[in-house]
């Protein structure tokens, strides 16, 4: 029987992906020494089908560090919005001060992590402590 420029073309395409000899034979309907020897004479389109599937790979990471980001600086945002009405409203309900300013901490660290650059930081001592007055206060 032979091979058509489709099935080749899709042995190439398998091939860039790591399928196996075994499982595109399976796949393909083709034997496996047909396929070795299409490695044979292919392998440079191999070569730059792997290329591609890698620069796709690596595109679609880009994309989800990227919605990750933001997702983290909306969430930032929040809990920036959040503190600054807990201060002004002098109302303390669900999160307290200290635990918005520790997840505003978290989150700056995320983002520094997914920028490789520092943002304003929120250094707390180990020992820091706010009582009720101090949170009215504020």
């Amino acid at each position: 029987m032979t091979k058509t420029l489709e099935e080749k073309e899709q042995f190439v395409q398998l091939r860039a992906r790591g399928y196996s000899f075994d499982k595109i034979a399976e796949e393909l309907d083709t034997s496996k020494p047909t396929l070795i020897k299409w490695q044979g004479e292919m392998n440079e389109q191999v070569k730059e089908q792997q290329y591609f599937e890698l620069e796709n790979l690596l595109e679609q990471y880009s994309l989800m560090r990227r919605n990750r980001f933001e997702i983290h600086s909306k969430l930032l945002t929040a809990v920036f919005q959040e503190l600054e009405n807990k201060v002004q409203e002098k109302k303390l309900s669900k999160l307290s001060i200290p635990e918005l300013l520790k997840l505003a901490e978290r989150l700056e660290n995320r983002l520094e992590q997914d920028t490789g650059k520092p943002l304003l930081k929120v250094n707390l001592p180990d020992n820091w402590n706010f009582s009720l007055e101090e949170q009215v206060e504020l």
